[in-house]
């Protein structure tokens, strides 16, 4: 039995064997065919050609010879390998078959190696084939332009990707670039110049470009002048643009302030501003601060005080107090000395928060109002005991000892002393609860009409008003190019239970937005805006003849609406390749509608990308570069660079210079009296009213669309921050770099509803007014001096003067949730992180909602007692 099995295993064994054999035969022979048909594939002239051999095949020469002196495109790679494949779709059957039954095949092994790494092979033979573009082309590049290129120049120049996005810099030679790019193609690429789109943002570089490559059949365009000549051309019917735009929102908006709910509305705008920043207290740096520059860190209050001057509170709720007091008609001073002497040789005179102010009986009475951080428990913040160094008890403790020794002195002399907490602000209307004390002290009140508030807030005329002004424009615009609707942006302000933002967009921008539209309708015109949508529209439906290459200035100024017209004008067999030039660091025109998510995300949008970087300055030296380039890379969105001047030798200065007020004019002429007479001085400012007080010093004057002052016998330019972009001069002195509304950074700018017409990629707090501040500071090739009020130094300030302390980021947004409602879910989430044993300080962080909310509601859903 045994014998048996014995001998029936070593007959199947044998079989096995015999099977095994003549499989591995059979494999050997498709292997044989296969190398046959690798060599089938690449043709014998070619590995005659590349020195090469059945035993030595190498698809890494293979390319190179395929693709002798060309750059292989996306489409022309998807081709070669889709060749390859459909012809050589048995080798990694075959493979599989050879490495199983131990069949040796150096042939089939080294191209199925090289197949897997092809795509690093074709990006090595590209590689290869721009510096070999730079090799024979060095005297071309010496020599194109008055000046010779540089390296990162000229590696951008000869690239030929699909998409290349070339990342400059302040002085770089962005323009020098591109008319290098344009002579390279068609000098040596030979490209026929009509291929050829150009596009730039203003008339001024449009024509700039044109003038300068002076080439018959190319010319620069603007997106604007494009979209107008192919709406021209393709409907018979060139647009009509409304030349003046801002005047018809002015207009606007004066109509529909005769309507009281649109007042009404614009005037709660203003008074419920509930922009959500730390106290004075908390943002306070370590550094020692006196009375006046403390009050400098805090808030200025809408309205002044009964005498007429401006009021710097300590936190936005004592903002809001003030506001309540003025539109009361209540005559009142902000820490006003009390009236009986209460200080000793430790301590200064005793000054309550309000002193308000009114005559009774032909008497002079004054009532006191005390402001208390406090919430309804009588607990003061974490912050207080962190910033003291001390515990939260022991602060707590010092505070309400505080407040109970106010309380005993107005007892003890009489006098009255009114109380509101923070706790107050989210339970009741602050303005209503005042009404009610001040009626309970015999304080008399007169309330202000709707009109009345808004001719204090918003006096006809003032940069307050136009200020606000521009907030509408802004959001239009971006409403409009970031091609969205009303209905959209309100939709989501829903979703998102942002019922502030629901308010502002309902009742101030709809209005404006469906009134512009219609104004246009009956003057038979449209915006610049209009005219790229409807080109775009109008190619997507019939393409135009295509371009070889689109080349883009000053893409950091990219816009959603542009972007869908350049995909449009792209299309085609293959695409046209994309040249953008731009610097991320200077984009400025936030308010035009440009994202800058287009540029830092470029690849997302637009596909493969090569991104090459020119960061050689040409125009300013050390110390500035580096400070510069520090201080714009505090926004985590600016893509990195390594700045560096084209001389080691360039030297350019960035100066602080500070002044007190009745003194400013005075100091700027002492300034321009130390510059030599020959060189070039502009005045820059953030705001076109920035150059007011000099217009009382100074003898102002037109040319063009030019402004000059004479100073000291000299002829110097005042013109915007913005205007000043691309523009340079020996000494830049930067005018009002103060912390205010209307200081710089701007405070209006960055009003939260902005968010949903705004892109995501830049929330970074005054990410553009830093970008703007950058900009100024590398205008000069000598020297840039910042000026500013001793008493309110710009935060932008004051991270150079004390670069050892972070900079101060007043944050101009609410708690994410705040004005979401509570639901089932969120009151359960609640639950859970109150009973595992996080405090509401924790809660309040993790759910994006304020520490009184989170007290609030855990009481209400008897957690805390």
């Amino acid at each position: 039995m045994s014998l048996t099995v014995c001998i029936i295993g070593l007959v199947i064994a044998f079989s096995l064997l015999s099977l095994w054999f003549f499989i591995r035969a059979k494999v050997k022979r498709n292997v044989l065919k296969c190398e046959d048909k690798i060599s089938d594939v690449i043709s014998t002239d070619v590995l005659q050609e590349s020195g090469g051999s059945k035993s030595t095949i190498s698809l890494y020469d293979y390319v190179d010879i395929i693709f002798a002196d060309q750059y292989i495109r996306p489409e022309e790679q998807a081709s070669f390998v889709k060749s390859l494949t459909e012809n050589l779709d048995d080798v990694l059957a075959v493979n599989r078959s050879r490495r199983m039954f131990a069949v040796e095949s150096g042939i089939i092994e080294d191209f199925v190696w090289q197949l897997d790494s092809l795509d690093r092979t074709i990006e090595e033979h590209n590689q290869r084939y721009c510096q070999k573009q730079l090799a024979g082309n060095e005297e071309f590049f010496d020599t194109v332009l008055q000046y010779p290129l540089d390296k990162q120049q000229r590696h951008s120049i000869v690239s030929e990707a699909e998409n290349c996005l070339v990342v400059s810099s302040a002085g770089s030679g962005k323009t020098s670039s591109i008319v290098g790019k344009v002579r390279y193609l068609i000098d040596k690429k030979h490209v026929d110049p009509s291929r050829i789109l150009l596009i730039s943002y203003t008339n001024k570089a449009a024509a700039e470009l044109t003038e300068r490559l002076n080439t018959p059949g190319l010319r620069g365009y603007t997106f604007h002048k494009l979209a107008i000549d192919i709406i021209g051309q393709m409907t018979k019917h060139k647009p009509s643009i409304c030349e003046n735009v801002d005047h018809i929102f002015v207009d606007i908006y004066k109509q529909l302030l005769e309507d009281k709910d649109f007042q009404d509305a614009v005037v709660s705008y203003f008074a419920n501003y509930e922009i959500e920043q730390e106290d004075w207290e908390k943002r306070k740096t370590d550094r020692q601060q006196s009375l006046s520059a403390a009050k400098a860190s805090g808030y200025k209050a809408l309205l002044p005080d009964m005498d007429g001057k401006a009021i710097h509170v300590r936190s936005e709720q004592e903002k809001r107090i003030c506001f309540a007091l003025s539109s009361l008609g209540v005559s009142f001073r902000y820490e006003e000395a009390y009236e009986h002497p209460v200080y000793d040789e430790l301590h200064s005179q005793y000054r309550p928060d309000f002193s308000i102010h009114y005559t009774k009986d032909g008497k002079d009475c004054r009532v006191y109002l005390e402001h208390f951080g406090i919430d309804e428990h009588g607990t003061v913040p974490a912050w207080f005991a962190k910033n003291k160094g001390i515990t939260w008890d022991e602060a707590n403790q010092q505070y309400c000892d505080g407040i109970t020794w106010k309380r005993e002195l107005h007892q003890e002399n009489g006098t009255i002393l009114l109380e509101t907490t923070s706790a107050d602000f989210s339970r009741f209307d602050i303005k209503e609860k005042l009404k009610k004390m001040l009626s309970d002290a015999g304080v008399p009140f007169n309330e202000l009409s709707s009109s009345e508030l808004y001719a204090m807030l918003l006096p006809k005329g003032s940069k307050q008003e136009k200020s606000f002004i521009r907030l509408i424009v802004t959001f239009a615009t971006l409403l409009k190019t970031n091609c969205k609707s009303i209905e959209e942006v309100v939709s989501q302000a829903h979703k998102e239970r942002d019922q502030r933002a629901e308010f502002i967009i309902e009742n101030i921008f709809a209005p404006v937005v469906a009134r512009y539209q219609e104004s246009l309708a009956k003057l038979e015109q449209c915006d610049f805006t209009d005219v790229i949508l409807e080109a775009t529209a109008l190619i997507s439906s019939a393409p135009l003849s295509r371009y070889d290459y689109i080349i883009v200035d000053e893409f950091q100024d990219i816009s959603i609406d542009r972007y869908k017209f350049l995909q449009e004008l792209r299309k085609g067999e293959p695409q046209a390749r994309l040249y953008c030039v731009g610097d991320d660091w200077q984009s400025i025109y936030r308010f035009s509608g440009s994202d800058m998510a287009l540029f830092n995300r470029f690849e997302d949008f637009f596909g493969p990308t090569q991104i090459d970087r020119i960061e050689t300055t040409y125009r300013f030296g050390q110390p500035c570069v580096g400070l510069s380039s520090k201080f714009v890379q505090r926004n985590p969105v600016q893509l990195k660079k390594n700045i560096r001047p084209f001389s080691s030798a360039a030297h350019t200065e960035l100066l602080f210079q500070a002044y007190e007020r009745a003194h400013y004019t005075e100091t700027l002429t002492s300034l321009i009296a130390t510059i030599p007479q020959d060189k070039k001085i502009y005045l820059l400012g953030r705001y076109s009213f920035d150059d007011y007080y000099l217009s009382f010093a100074y003898q102002g004057y037109k040319r063009g669309n030019q402004f000059f002052y004479n100073i000291n016998g000299r002829e110097i330019e005042f013109l915007t921050v913005h205007k000043s972009k691309g523009l340079e001069a020996d000494v830049v002195i930067l005018l009002q770099c103060n912390k205010d509304v209307f200081g710089f950074p701007s405070m209006m700018s960055d009003d939260p509803v902005l968010k949903y017409v705004l892109s995501r990629g830049d929330e970074y707090p005054f990410g553009e007014e830093r970008r703007l501040f950058y900009v100024a500071i590398t205008r000069a090739k000598e020297k840039t001096i910042v000026m500013y009020d001793k008493r309110f130094p710009s935060v932008f300030v004051d991270e150079f003067l004390h670069p050892e302390v972070e900079p101060t980021v007043v944050q101009m947004s609410i708690h994410r949730n705040a004005n979401k409602h509570w639901g089932p879910k969120g009151d359960a989430y609640l639950r859970r992180l109150y009973r595992e044993g996080k405090s509401p300080k924790e809660i309040s962080k993790l759910m994006g909602r304020s520490y009184t909310s989170i007290i609030l509601r855990l009481q209400k859903l008897g957690e805390l007692q």
